[in-house]
């Protein structure tokens, strides 16, 4: 399997997850009430848990999408500790295994069973066995991993942690947020989200960034859809995207070059190019859109998609460039508050005005300023 084709496996995989939380909203906001009642250890336990057994749901997953005569997503179970889950959901487990096995145990009738019972089998440790697609509901889409940094944090600010237990407390964060991304539960655009915003309301201006990030947020996603409508919902029909779409101006699709207002083209698409090259991740290769705007180099431009569009079609063999997608997230990223460093000290502000940022931003508006001015002073020679 190559990993074009693992990709899709594994995007179906948490789609299927998503389809069955969807289907089952009062069994799963059962089960995520009664795990408000556990505490970090058990988070993580049952994540431990989970990650072990992950391969192989993901092997019976795969049977029963490619087979027919297999049994259906909901069929797959979870094992787990007794002392891993909230008590409550033990309890619950109890109620159901008294439900299933009404009859007392029957003692061994011969001799020689009563022997074999004593010198050949242990007493199992209790399990838990819990439905796969919830548990798994609950990690993907849930508030799962933010609820364990949440109680980690309130362990580390409580009046009798001293700095052993703090020190603690950071180290277990960081490997929840570690398990989190490496295993594709959370990204890094996630948690800085969920830092912002906690940022904003122990600073009581939630106002504030709610409104930092649904502008950012339509900024990244204005007219998304109009190209991408057919592949993400393939069961609306004609007519409800019609209607969905209706009104939206559909945006430009053109290499960069084609919205620069400056005679100097070719220099500043070197200088672009350069800096693409260089910095390698999103948000800095979305960086551009915002020294373009603020030199007032390019006319026509009104949305990130053109900006992303625009870069990809221009510099199609460069292999460090991101997807279109990610750097048209970016561009709105970059607007919305995040936990960063910022004057040399971590903050809560837009990520554009990090340190790194601002140092990125000024290089860059710095030597495409230098391109223009040549570009005048031929003029004036002229």
């Amino acid at each position: 399997m190559n990993t074009g084709e693992r990709k899709l496996t594994y995007d179906q995989f948490k789609a299927d997850i998503l389809h069955w939380k969807n289907t089952h909203r009062e069994e799963y906001n059962r089960f995520v009430r009664l795990m408000t009642n556990g505490d970090e250890k058990q988070y993580l336990d049952i994540c431990k848990a989970i990650f072990r057994q992950l391969p192989r749901i993901k092997t019976e997953w795969e049977l029963c999408w490619d087979d027919d005569s297999k049994g259906n997503f909901e069929n797959i179970d979870l094992l787990f500790k007794k002392d891993a889950v909230p008590k409550r959901i033990v309890e619950l487990y109890r109620e159901q295994r008294k439900g299933n096995n009404p009859l007392p145990d029957i003692a061994p009738a011969t001799l020689w069973d009563r022997i074999k019972s004593i010198f050949s089998s242990k007493p199992e440790e209790p399990r838990i066995i819990l439905s796969a697609p919830l548990v798994l509901s609950w990690l993907y889409y849930g508030k799962s991993f933010e609820a364990m940094v949440s109680m980690v944090s309130k362990q580390a600010g409580s009046l009798e942690a001293d700095e052993a237990d703090r020190q603690s407390c950071s180290f277990v964060t960081r490997q929840i947020i570690s398990v989190s991304i490496k295993s594709g539960f959370r990204t890094r655009a996630d948690w800085d989200e969920y830092f912002a915003m906690n940022e904003a309301i122990k600073e009581n201006r939630i106002g504030e960034w709610a409104l930092q990030s649904a502008t950012a947020e339509m900024e990244s996603d204005t007219d998304s859809n109009v190209g991408g409508a057919e592949s993400t919902d393939s069961g609306i029909d004609v007519v409800s995207k019609i209607q969905r779409t209706a009104g939206r101006k559909k945006i430009q699709e053109r290499p960069l070059i084609d919205y620069l207002n400056c005679k100097n083209k070719t220099e500043v698409l070197q200088c672009l190019r350069s800096f693409v090259s260089i910095n390698r991740s999103a948000v800095h290769q979305a960086l551009p859109y915002y020294v373009l705007k603020e030199l007032r180099l390019v006319d026509g431009m009104h949305t990130a998609k053109e900006y992303s569009v625009g870069l990809t079609l221009q510099f199609p063999d460069l292999p460090s460039l991101k997807s279109e997608s990610a750097i048209r997230q970016a561009v709105g990223s970059l607007k919305t508050a995040r936990h960063i460093i910022k004057d040399g000290k971590d903050q809560s502000a837009p990520l554009i005005e990090s340190d790194e940022n601002r140092e990125l931003f000024r290089t860059l508006t710095e030597e495409i300023s230098g391109i223009i001015r040549t570009d005048g002073e031929t003029d004036i020679a002229e």
